[in-house]
């Protein structure tokens, strides 16, 4: 069960991780769409959405890492929540925004897509609370490459890679749906 969490957990921080950089590369973009995303005043919300890529590399960097932490799994758990929120919000006022969740690199949309994914990411991080014997860094002390560790890190690729498509998909079917 531990091996799922590592998996799981692991994947998850990569696209966080894979998010943050992304906006980070259009860290201006990034602080503008805060404030057309959210309710804030405009200067909380640039100054949000200049800090929001950070703080989200910061903690994808202790997932992946699996720095097994009450506060760390509850600022990421709590960020999930955020993001489903938002997205959920978006669905029912029927808002498909660019939200600019991968930057300028991979263009999302408020709404299902989004909804999915952020749900996705926040179950990936339930057994991570529950179970914390294993992190990604014993995996790279084994004693010599072997085919556990090679499964390991393909999975945890694929699962981030499928929770990117999914939302892709998604994203792509609503604007052909339009």
């Amino acid at each position: 069960m531990s091996i799922i969490s590592l998996i799981f957990t692991t994947g998850s921080g990569l696209v966080l991780f894979i998010s943050g950089l992304f906006k980070i590369i259009s860290i201006r973009e990034s602080s503008n769409v805060m404030y057309k995303i959210t309710f804030l005043p405009k200067k909380i919300a640039k100054i949000i959405g200049y800090l929001f890529p950070i703080i989200e590399l910061l903690i994808a960097t202790l997932l992946i890492l699996r720095i097994n932490n009450l506060l760390i799994n509850t600022i990421a758990i709590l960020m999930l929540s955020t993001f489903v929120i938002f997205n959920a919000n978006a669905v029912l006022k029927h808002n498909h925004e660019e939200c600019f969740c991968f930057g300028k690199i991979l263009k999302t949309r408020m709404g299902i897509g989004g909804l999915v994914q952020s749900s996705l990411l926040l179950l990936s991080l339930l057994p991570n609370i529950v179970l914390s014997n294993l992190n990604i860094i014993t995996i790279f002390s084994f004693e010599s490459f072997n085919f556990e560790f090679a499964t390991i890190i393909i999975t945890i690729i694929i699962w981030a890679t499928t929770l990117i498509v999914i939302r892709t998909i998604i994203d792509k079917l609503l604007i052909l749906d339009s």
